[in-house]
């Protein structure tokens, strides 16, 4: 219960005690809170205590409130080490999440002219584009575009047609274990940064629009530092969280 008679505000008490029955499965993922009203009949405090105590969570990141509905528990957060490139099923059933992929678009296409000179491909010659949804738990998170140099990209493409007629999870690189070793990427150089999401990308991932999204641009390079991939993925902001160790020094 509230200390009332303590040095911490009441606010901050109530948000932590909301936070603990989160923690502890009181509250539910995705379920609603006490309204304002029960709060402060089970609490005994004001309404403004408890509105700065839901504005102090919602600003946390524990709660979100959805207009004429009410305060909902917020989706956990799907945490990303960045150390170690790790497939998307495997990513999602690490955090108890049930992963699907969806294959949106499979097909010969002419790309960006960067990402021809990136893959060291002729810019007459159509590559082949390959977009892929992943989905945890029917929610979608992330939304993976690829282009493929020709001489893989036909292969790449029947194994992830495949792969989701069977109802599997995966991202791009999963897609390589078929492949010959001299053609599996071996590294991955990556940027990231946050970006609004286009028009479709919003509507797949079902968000807003505007909405900010993270931005990931990767090449994969196989062993003999042969480019084979160009992907650009967006993740969902408000469902990832990346970390990463990193050393200290000159």
């Amino acid at each position: 219960m509230l200390n009332k008679e303590g040095h911490v505000p009441l606010y901050i008490q109530l948000k932590d005690l909301i936070q603990e029955k989160i923690e502890s499965g009181v509250y539910a993922e995705g379920t609603a809170i006490p309204s304002e009203r029960e709060l402060c009949n089970m609490y005994e405090v004001s309404r403004i205590t408890v509105r700065q105590a839901i504005e102090r969570a919602v600003s946390e990141g524990l709660l979100v409130r959805r207009p004429g509905k009410g305060t909902y528990v917020s989706a956990r957060k799907i945490h990303q080490p960045l150390e170690r490139i790790t497939s998307f099923g495997t990513t999602m059933t690490g955090q108890g999440l049930l992963a699907k992929t969806s294959v949106l678009e499979a097909q010969n296409a002419y790309a960006p002219a960067k990402v021809y000179d990136i893959l060291q491909v002729s810019k007459n010659t159509p590559l082949v584009k390959l977009v892929l949804l992943g989905t945890a738990n029917s929610q979608p998170l992330a939304i993976y575009t690829s282009y493929f140099r020709p001489d893989i990209g036909e292969q790449m493409a029947d194994y992830a047609l495949e792969w989701a007629a069977q109802g599997r999870a995966f991202s791009s690189f999963d897609l390589y274990e078929g492949m010959s070793h001299e053609l599996r990427p071996v590294v991955a150089r990556q940027t990231f940064e946050a970006g609004l999401a286009s028009s479709m990308v919003a509507r797949h991932l079902r968000l807003g629009n505007p909405a900010v999204v993270f931005v990931v641009e990767s090449v994969a390079e196989s062993k003999t530092g042969v480019p084979v991939e160009y992907k650009i993925a967006y993740y969902r902001a408000d469902r990832y969280r990346f970390s990463i160790a990193r050393k200290i020094g000159t």
